[in-house]
C-alpha cells in the first residue's frame, strides 16, 4: 500500500468548494448543495472496496455517523458521506450497513484533489484517507479533523456546527 499526501488545500473559515459528484442515488449533486441550508458534515473515507483492518476502519466511522444520524438530524445537521468507490460499490456499501446517510462518488478523485486529501493506493483502488469537514450554513468550514478515529469524531463535530454558547 502507498500513500501520497500534498497536504490539505483548504483551512478551517475556508468556504468549502463546489464540486460535483455522483450522489449513491444516482443523481448529480454538488457538495455545496447542502451549504445555505442547514450545517453538515462531510465524511472523506474509504470502506467499500477496501479490506482487512482498513476496511474496519472505514466501517467503524460509517457506523459511527449511522448511530449519531437521529441526534444529528434533530440537531439540524446533514451527513454526507464521500468515497473514491463506484456508485455500484456504494450502493452495496450502503445496503450491508445500512446507511442511513448518502455516499458521494468521487472516483475521478475531483473533490479529493481539489481538497487536498491524502490517498492511498491498495492494488488498483485509490481511496480517500478519513477526514472529516464541519460546514456551517453559510458554506465555511468550522473544523477539520484529519485523523479521524470513529470514537468521538460526531461529537467534536457537532460542537463545531452547535458551539456552547
Amino acid at each position: 500500500m502507498t500513500s501520497t499526501t500534498a497536504g490539505l488545500k483548504v483551512r478551517e473559515g475556508d468556504q468549502m468548494p463546489s464540486v460535483g459528484l455522483r450522489a449513491s442515488d444516482g443523481y448529480l449533486m454538488n457538495l455545496r448543495s447542502y451549504v445555505g441550508r442547514q450545517p453538515s458534515m462531510f465524511l472523506f473515507f474509504g470502506g467499500p472496496s477496501l479490506t482487512g483492518a482498513a476496511r474496519e476502519r472505514g466501517d467503524a466511522i460509517a457506523l459511527a455517523f449511522k448511530e449519531a444520524c437521529p441526534r444529528l438530524g434533530a440537531a439540524g445537521v446533514a451527513v454526507v458521506g464521500v468515497t473514491t468507490d463506484s456508485e455500484r460499490q456504494q450502493a452495496a456499501y450502503i445496503a450491508e450497513l445500512e446507511l442511513p446517510y448518502p455516499l458521494f462518488c468521487d472516483e475521478r478523485r475531483s473533490a479529493v484533489e481539489l481538497l487536498g486529501i491524502p490517498t492511498t493506493v491498495e492494488g488498483g483502488n485509490v481511496n480517500a484517507e478519513p477526514i472529516a469537514f464541519a460546514v456551517g450554513p453559510d458554506g465555511a468550514i468550522l473544523d477539520i479533523v484529519e485523523r479521524v478515529e470513529a470514537r468521538g469524531l460526531v461529537a467534536r463535530l457537532l460542537e463545531a456546527t452547535h458551539p456552547p454558547l
